[in-house]
């Protein structure tokens, strides 16, 4: 009879499909005439409405949101943590309504078919139709703690499930 063996959830999980601790993405959204990036840790990949799907969390004063909602597209573009370490905190940090972080970045934007932006230094990318959002409330909440610990100035995330519409990797 075998035994089963207890692994770490990190042990089995690699690559673009790997969110949280040092695996980050650049989420970009937007098309030809204007896009922004912003660094997202927190996603994963789910099979939902049977589609193969990835959800990631947007929050509401985050300017890359405007253009996900109008374009209804964006991609997740995986980069060399060695290499591009210095953009997690810079694409994390300053926003694209005050400067044009890709550039700032030095990053290259290229497009997928219908537009949809990601960034060409990226190892994996992943583009992604939206079919869903909603916005966390505080009521929904089972601990308190939660919001103590991540929403103290009520600046909730989107939820947003989009289908993986194209896997790209180098």
């Amino acid at each position: 009879m075998h035994v089963f063996q207890p692994v770490e959830l990190d042990e089995i999980l690699e690559g673009a499909f790997r969110f949280g601790g040092d695996t980050w993405a650049l989420l970009t959204a937007g098309n030809k005439d204007k896009c922004n990036t912003m660094t997202v840790s927190w996603g994963g990949v789910t099979y939902v409405w049977d589609k193969t799907c990835a959800i990631v969390y947007v929050r509401e004063s985050r300017y890359t949101k405007e253009f996900m909602d109008a374009n209804k597209k964006f991609s997740l573009s995986f980069l060399n943590k060695s290499e591009f370490n210095y953009v997690k905190k810079y694409c994390g940090s300053v926003s694209g309504r005050d400067e044009d972080k890709i550039e700032n970045a030095k990053l290259t934007v290229n497009y997928y078919e219908d537009e949809v932006p990601f960034i060409d230094e990226a190892d994996n990318v992943i583009v992604c139709k939206i079919l869903y959002k909603q916005l966390m409330k505080e009521e929904n909440f089972v601990s308190g703690r939660l919001i103590a610990d991540n929403y103290r100035n009520g600046d909730y995330h989107y939820i947003y499930i989009a289908e993986i519409k194209q896997v790209m990797i180098r």
